[in-house]
């Protein structure tokens, strides 16, 4: 699957209609956006509707569904922006950026907000346990696996670390999935080092920190107190001890359960619960090494 074909596919794979410009970001250029277009349009595989564009088996209609998403996604933003001050609370949190369709936009009514929480070495069990608790008491965290059901909840389904920021699969749904990865919270330096580690999927310091939805994380009392406290060799004990061992029973009871087709991490240095995977599938045929990927870019 080349460039042009696997951003056809992903964008028709989440009805999601696209415009000259979104296309330009990919291809590097308006000129070869235009040229994409014409061809597309020439051989009936784009159709067009009020400036956005979409793969021809859609029917007529997807204009109007863009500027209705576009206003929804404005609506979630504003929700998701109140929540995200209570990070700043919690230590060992590094950064949190907003994935899913609220990086893409193919929102609905019942969209959730999928976040990646970036969390410091040796603490990843600690902080998940925070976090959940936090959230839960706020009544802003995704209680079950249902979609559909927690709209406007934050789904906490991926923590990383330094060592897992950059992971295969490498496929063009994740690619973009990466690319349009939106900084929300956290330390400067920690989302320039994550958007680096990704710099196979399009990603970069300079494109994805530029949003104006970004964070930066701020001194804060409480958190420092209990970073304090649970970062010297009590909280090491705490994860070791407590926090570590009471997870993996927990979550291999929680994953025994479930029907295993997507992606399920339970370690150190990742903490990752996708069951289901129905878009990435899409892409099997896609490159599985970074090397590829990126050389793929060029076609």
């Amino acid at each position: 699957m080349n460039k042009k074909e696997s951003f056809f596919s992903f964008y028709s794979a989440l009805h999601r209609p696209f415009t000259i410009l979104e296309l330009a970001s990919y291809l590097n250029g308006v000129g070869n956006s235009v040229r994409t277009i014409e061809e597309g349009t020439e051989k009936n595989r784009l159709v067009e509707e009020n400036g956005f564009f979409i793969s021809a088996q859609h029917t007529k209609g997807f204009g109007m569904m863009r500027r209705k998403q576009d206003l929804l996604l404005d609506e979630k933003w504003k929700l998701l922006s109140r929540q995200v001050r209570w990070f700043r609370f919690i230590p060992f949190v590094e950064f949190v950026v907003a994935s899913g369709s609220m990086a893409i936009g193919n929102v609905n009514r019942d969209s959730d907000f999928d976040v990646l929480v970036g969390v410091r070495k040796g603490r990843i069990f600690t902080t998940r346990y925070l976090i959940n608790f936090v959230f839960s008491v706020l009544r802003s965290r995704r209680l079950d696996d249902h979609e559909g059901t927690n709209p406007d909840k934050l789904c906490f389904n991926h923590f990383v670390t330094e060592e897992s920021f950059a992971k295969e699969p490498f496929n063009f749904y994740r690619a973009e999935l990466y690319r349009h990865m939106i900084p929300i919270y956290g330390s400067r330096e920690a989302l320039e080092a994550f958007f680096a580690a990704n710099a196979w999927s399009g990603a970069s310091p300079e494109n994805n920190m530029q949003d104006l939805r970004f964070c930066e994380r701020q001194p804060n009392a409480i958190r420092s107190f209990f970073s304090f406290v649970l970062g010297g060799k009590f909280g090491d004990s705490i994860e070791r001890k407590i926090m570590e061992p009471i997870a993996r029973k927990r979550l291999g009871a929680y994953i025994t359960g479930k029907a295993q087709k997507g992606r399920v991490i339970v370690s150190e240095e990742e903490l990752e619960f996708h069951f289901k995977l129905p878009y990435e599938e899409r892409f099997i045929c896609a490159p599985t090494s970074s090397a590829s990927l990126a050389d793929s870019w060029d076609d």
